[in-house]
């Protein structure tokens, strides 16, 4: 077994109980602060000694030092940009994106009963034999870190899985912890969504996306609702995503969700750091403008990589082969991480899924057929799960949807299966080597053949097959 030589997560996550790892902790109020039109954060890649310092000497403000000093988050006058990438062992200096996230993973309803035993609704995880699986392992004593739209706090199927304490709000380039005044979705809505201004933690979730994520990884089992891949492991809700208002209209603010390619480093080296297990970023690939930011996105992933992390990332859902396409997309095309595409309940891919061997990993249930029409059929004499069931169901804010629970699609839904499976592996080899536990989950996959099923990597995720293939090498 490879062991990594760092301290052991666990034994870091309890030392630093509470702490704040990453610079530029702000106070919740700060997070809805706009930086001035003249003024940039930009992500410097470089190195060596005396780096910080020479930034700082042409006007500009070092806010977070990433992957062991490879990677520069700073803030600085936009007019001062050449002078940026003319500092000595600066090999790049790149403009923080801004992303819409406006994807597949829209609201489909159905009247669910709070207090129902949701398990046999839950195709997903029998298809993937989770509750073999849990015969040998639950993740317990494992973390897991959403980087998502914040995890419901409040949900009964969440709240006992969320460590509050580690939480943060990552939001131009700052790091928050607290509760504040938070823009979230108060109805459910397309692209843009009714939105309103509430008090909470700035951690918690605005939009529903990353509590649907949080259950399909770690929704505990007991005597109501889902059950989570990883039912006993602790989840670190890292919120990188905000709403921006867009319009008004009779008294109602519509805004659109959004993030930025700063916040997701930081966010994922703040986990690294902190020693979570494994790390779900469940945000649709990103496409930089810039080709420079895939070294970004390579280093800080390969920092978290060296600390004993595992990190899965959504493979996207635009329906191409993303094998062809010239422009990156991140962090799915990034090595080291493992990348899940999305499939159904006749294990064929979703007709959303990106695809493409050289950078799918392995799929998972993400719900829907292989076409469209398909999965938007209601009849259940035409297919098994009609229309909304074939997608995942999971948990999401009551305060939002009206329920608690909800189907959405996407490989957003996929990559938690993935990442609830990691920490069940992680449970039973706490040390293994991110390598190894992508092995594990590749290597133990059930093959797909026919029609719709090329490009998924090494197959569909089988839970119980992985951990037997850890178990026998203890």
């Amino acid at each position: 077994m490879e062991r990594i030589s760092s301290p052991s997560r666990r034994s870091v996550i309890k030392r630093i109980a509470g702490s704040s790892i990453v610079g530029g902790i702000g106070t919740a109020s700060a997070s809805d602060r706009a930086a001035p039109d003249d003024h940039e954060v930009y992500i410097v890649l470089g190195g060596g000694t005396g780096l910080r310092s020479r930034l700082a000497s042409v006007g500009f403000d070092v806010r977070h030092e990433l992957a062991d000093g490879a990677v520069f988050i700073v803030y600085g006058p936009k007019s001062k940009s050449d002078e940026l990438r003319s500092v000595a062992t600066v090999t790049a200096a790149i403009a923080n994106e801004t992303y819409v996230f406006d994807d597949i993973e829209q609201s489909e309803g159905e009247a669910v009963r709070k207090d129902e035993p949701l398990s046999n609704k839950q195709w997903d995880k029998q298809l993937v034999r989770a509750d073999a699986a849990h015969d040998q392992a639950t993740g317990e004593g494992t973390t897991m870190a959403i980087i998502d739209s914040g995890v419901s706090f409040g949900h009964p199927d969440l709240t006992s899985q969320v460590d509050t304490d580690r939480s943060r709000l990552v939001r131009n380039a700052h790091v928050h912890a607290g509760t504040g005044e938070v823009r979230t979705a108060t109805k459910p809505g397309k692209i843009l969504k009714p939105t309103g201004q509430v008090t909470q933690s700035v951690a918690a979730d605005v939009d529903g996306h990353g509590s649907h994520v949080a259950g399909i990884a770690a929704a505990p089992r007991n005597s109501t609702g889902i059950v989570g891949m990883a039912p006993n492991t602790s989840i670190v809700s890292l919120r990188t995503m905000f709403f921006e208002p867009v319009y008004s209209v009779g008294g109602t603010t519509y805004s659109q969700l959004i993030g930025t390619l700063a916040d997701i480093l930081i966010a994922i080296d703040y986990a690294a750091d902190l020693g979570v297990d494994v790390i779900n970023v469940s945000v649709r690939g990103i496409r930089p403008n810039n080709s420079r930011a895939f070294a970004a996105v390579r280093r800080v992933v390969q920092y978290a990589m060296r600390r004993g992390v595992v990190v899965v990332a959504a493979a996207g859902n635009r329906g191409v082969n993303v094998d062809r396409e010239s422009a990156y997309v991140l962090p799915a095309e990034t090595p080291g991480t493992v990348t899940v595409g999305a499939t159904g309940p006749t294990d064929t891919r979703s007709f959303y899924s990106n695809y493409g061997d050289g950078t799918i990993d392995i799929a998972a249930p993400g719900g829907g057929y292989e076409t469209r029409a398909k999965t938007r059929t209601s009849d259940p004499a035409v297919v098994k799960y009609p229309s909304p069931t074939n997608y995942v169901l999971s948990t999401v804010p009551e305060s939002i949807y009206g329920n608690r629970y909800l189907y959405k699609p996407g490989t957003s839904m996929a990559a938690p299966q993935v990442a609830g499976l990691a920490c069940l592996l992680r449970e039973l080899a706490p040390d293994l080597h991110p390598r190894r536990v992508r092995q594990a989950i590749t290597q133990s996959a059930v093959s797909l053949s026919g029609k719709y099923t090329d490009g998924l990597g090494a197959g569909r995720i089988d839970a119980s097959a992985a951990l037997d293939r850890i178990s026998d090498r203890l």
